[in-house]
């Protein structure tokens, strides 16, 4: 009985392990034998995904030798199976028109057409999807840089809340109206009461140089001194006149501004200040050149106290612990 058993393994066991081109040539010859049956079942064994053959240009072959076996026994269903299985793992197979009947031929180029068919479509349909999907993760990636673009300028600003004061508003020289947002309304004041003073320190001046000339001619003895004393006196009253104007001015130009800087007075303004955003990642400095990270160490003083006798103390320990990594 255990022979028998041995036997009929050794017979199960012996294809798996043959040349496959041989056992491939044994089927075509059953084939061409008109053995359909013979040739079906070595064909069969062949293509056993686990034991049979495993290089692909035999496997098409065989394939290809199965269905015209199953086409010649009648089985057009399980043979256009066969040869869709065939086109779908090897679209490039193109059978020897010689080797097999045209009835097998016919029906590899009816399956394999209307397969490439499928295949083409499938290939379009992925290459859209493909694009599709290319297309989608270029406009995330450009809304997200944008976002972080956005993100980083916020960031970069703060928000901060400036108080005014009322004694700044009580300032000439437009000081009021820079304060509350004005600067072209503050440019004007500050330009206009700036020449009314230079005005009053030219015309001063002036005038001190004509009152100092006709002090000089009334001590001068001789000559027309009487004409020349009534010109600088007069001179000297026109540019008395003229430098109260002008201080008169800027005294009323700068009540006029300050007036118009509490009429319109701003409480508090929000503004803009520009802060330093960090770097992208920190690292550690290295200390020696081949940018080694450098050792880390803590030292710390120890004192104990030393039990003697009777529980008195006795000593201390005095020292250091530390650690180095």
């Amino acid at each position: 009985m255990a022979l028998a058993v041995v036997a009929f393994a050794t017979l199960v066991v012996t294809p798996a392990y043959a040349d496959p081109r041989a056992e491939l040539e044994k089927a075509r010859a059953s084939f061409l034998a008109r053995n359909w049956i013979d040739a079906e079942e070595r064909l069969r064994v062949l293509l056993d995904p686990k034991s049979g053959l495993k290089d692909r240009s035999l496997i098409s072959q065989a394939r290809m030798y199965l269905g015209a076996s199953l086409l010649a026994q009648g089985r057009k269903d399980d043979a256009t199976e066969i040869f869709e299985k065939l086109v779908l793992d090897d679209p490039a197979f193109d059978p020897d028109p010689l080797s097999f009947p045209s009835e097998a031929i016919n029906t590899f180029i009816d399956v394999r057409s209307s397969l490439l068919e499928q295949i083409r479509n499938a290939q379009q349909t992925a290459a859209r999807l493909a694009a599709e999907r290319k297309a989608r993760e270029e406009a995330e990636r450009e809304a997200q840089r944008v976002w972080l673009e956005k993100v980083k300028a916020q960031a970069a600003e703060e928000k901060i809340t400036v108080r005014h004061s009322r004694v700044v508003a009580s300032l000439p020289f437009g000081a009021g109206q820079f304060q509350n947002g004005q600067p072209v309304l503050g440019w004007i004041f500050l330009g206009t009461e700036v020449a009314a003073i230079a005005g009053t320190a030219v015309t001063y001046g002036m005038y001190l140089y004509a009152r100092s000339r006709e002090n000089e001619e009334l001590r001068r003895p001789g000559g027309d001194v009487n004409r020349l004393v009534a010109q600088y006196h007069q001179r000297a009253e026109d540019l008395r006149v003229a430098n109260l104007g002008f201080a008169g001015a800027f005294a009323a130009i700068a009540a006029i501004g300050i007036v118009q800087a509490h009429l319109v007075f701003v409480p508090e303004s929000p503004e803009k200040k520009r802060r330093e955003l960090p770097p992208l990642g920190a690292r550690r400095p290295s200390s020696g050149p081949d940018g080694a990270p450098p050792a880390l160490f803590g030292i710390a003083p120890i004192v104990s106290p030393l039990p003697g006798r009777d529980g008195a103390p006795g000593g201390a320990l005095v020292g250091v612990r530390g650690f180095v990594f």
